[in-house]
């Protein structure tokens, strides 16, 4: 008998930023997600941990950002190993590293779109298109093609939570020119209505903001996967952590106190008031996936039957009550030139990335240093600094503390420990925003892997991984062992026969 040879397999990488298993399995059950479904049925599901993370420390979820795990995904290495913390954070430290550098490096070819801490761009030869996170340092991507798209992600990202319409018109010229990377022409006239929308419709319209990015992010990757076929191709999505985080009790309203928040007594009397108004956003999480399964069922049509389609989420995200567990509405931090000025920062550049929190890039490492004393002396509560400060070389991450109000016109001030008699108006300095927008979950450190071939069996050899064994996972699927740097649980969990 003659056994023919089996193809070589390829990868198509779905990144669904921080998607809930809890949600995931619900609107399966409720007959939902159809092609989530199948997958689960036909395919292996894998549940991930973080290694060596404590949940009972303070502000845990803070030690798990997307921007720490994700990195620890791509590349096989411990958090405490890769040493990312925030955004725009030199990665040169782990260049060469991802799973989609070492396929380079074989000379399989990648495609990359929207990872988070991927840039830089980068290839040895093989990589067919490489489109960073939207918080990138500045747009540079291949092919030119992808490049307005780019432009107009970082811009829109830099300014999401300010008043759009005050940037309209370089907004609108940068996402016009989204068709020369794939944007189409509905996705554009839905994007240019947002803001109309929400004027006429309200606060209920607003999640909306959060989809378009995907939407545009699918178009894009419509265009380039058929064109270039990469071997390994990632698509980085956010839009269903961002619905979790805000709209949990919106969606779960029995998982929650009867209680105002510190935010919803800036806008509610009463709870029955607060209920009312979230009736408004119960559904966006249910739309978040649904429109998710939906993409699926173009993946389908998409890959042919040597390729193995995983869906991971890195993270999880758990409920927190923001009448008591959390205390995190939407701010901006406004005017930091005045502010970081009057404290004597040394000179400095400052990178919104998610605003209120910065990226501040010195001159050199002792500039950074003092950077980090002054910054650290900033304070509003007497136990609490304003911001979490954490360094890195030449670069400074800051992470606003956000003070909690014990009545409902209660002011605060910025002090300083080391500058006696130096203040400043806490509202100068930090915009609240104009609707009860806050928390109402934050991340947990189980995610998910669903891996599935329409054309292969795929199997998984255990039930949890670390979050360190889907590289060299990713790897195995390609013949090539995990690399030395793998040194947390790098046995490979799936099995494609």
């Amino acid at each position: 008998m003659i056994q023919t040879r089996q193809a070589p397999l390829s990868v198509l990488f779905l990144e669904l930023n921080e998607a809930e298993q809890h949600f995931l399995k619900r609107y399966v059950g409720e007959g939902k997600l159809p092609r989530f479904a199948r997958m689960l049925e036909e395919g292996a599901l894998v549940r991930t941990r973080v290694p060596s993370f404590d949940p009972s420390l303070d502000k845990a979820w803070r030690l798990i950002s997307p921007w720490i795990i994700w990195p620890s995904v791509y590349t096989g290495l411990a958090p405490s190993e890769h040493g990312l913390v925030g955004f725009g954070q030199d990665t040169s430290g782990i260049r060469g590293k991802c799973v989609w550098d070492v396929l380079d490096a074989h000379g399989i070819t990648v495609g990359v779109l929207g990872s988070l801490m991927s840039f830089p761009p980068r290839t040895s030869g093989a990589a067919r298109y490489y489109v960073p996170e939207s918080l990138a340092d500045d747009p540079s991507c291949f092919p030119e093609e992808a490049r307005a798209l780019q432009e107009f992600c970082l811009f829109g990202a830099r300014n999401y939570s300010g008043d759009f319409a005050r940037h309209a018109a370089k907004a609108v010229s940068l996402l016009w020119r989204t068709r020369q990377s794939g944007a189409r022409l509905s996705t554009i006239a839905r994007t240019l209505a947002q803001v109309p929308l929400e004027k006429l419709g309200g606060a209920s319209k607003v999640p909306e903001r959060a989809m378009l990015h995907s939407y545009l992010a699918w178009d894009a990757f419509r265009a380039l996967y058929p064109r270039h076929r990469p071997r390994y191709a990632s698509l980085h999505l956010n839009h269903v952590a961002y619905m979790q985080h805000r709209y949990w009790r919106a969606a779960e309203p029995r998982l929650f106190k009867d209680e105002l928040s510190a935010t919803d007594q800036r806008f509610f009397r009463a709870v029955e008031d607060r209920k009312r108004y979230e009736e408004g956003f119960e559904g966006w999480i249910e739309k978040s996936f649904r429109w998710t399964d939906e993409r699926l069922a173009d993946v389908f049509e998409l890959v042919d039957n040597d390729t193995v389609v995983v869906v991971g989420t890195a993270l999880g995200q758990r409920p927190f009550d923001p009448a008591g567990d959390i205390h995190n509405p939407v701010v901006r931090l406004v005017r930091e030139d005045e502010l970081f000025g009057a404290i004597g920062l040394p000179p400095h550049v400052v990178l919104h990335q998610m605003n209120p929190d910065v990226t501040i890039n010195f001159g050199d490492e002792d500039e950074a240093r003092r950077g980090v004393e002054a910054l650290s002396g900033l304070h509003v509560l007497e136990h609490e600094a304003l911001f979490e400060v954490q360094r890195r070389g030449r670069q400074v991450f800051c992470e606003l503390n956000m003070p909690r109000r014990e009545a409902r016109d209660q002011r605060f001030r910025i002090r300083h420990r080391r500058l006696e008699g130096w203040t400043a108006p806490f509202e100068r300095h930090v915009e609240e925003h104009g609707t009860a927008d806050q928390s109402t979950a934050h991340h947990k450190d189980s995610g998910w892997i669903l891996a599935w071939s329409k054309g292969r069996k795929v199997e998984a050899k255990r039930e949890v991984a670390s979050v360190t064994a889907v590289a060299p996972s990713l790897l195995d699927l390609y013949g090539i062992a995990p690399q030395p740097w793998m040194r947390e649980d790098p046995e490979p969990f799936l099995l494609v026969r």
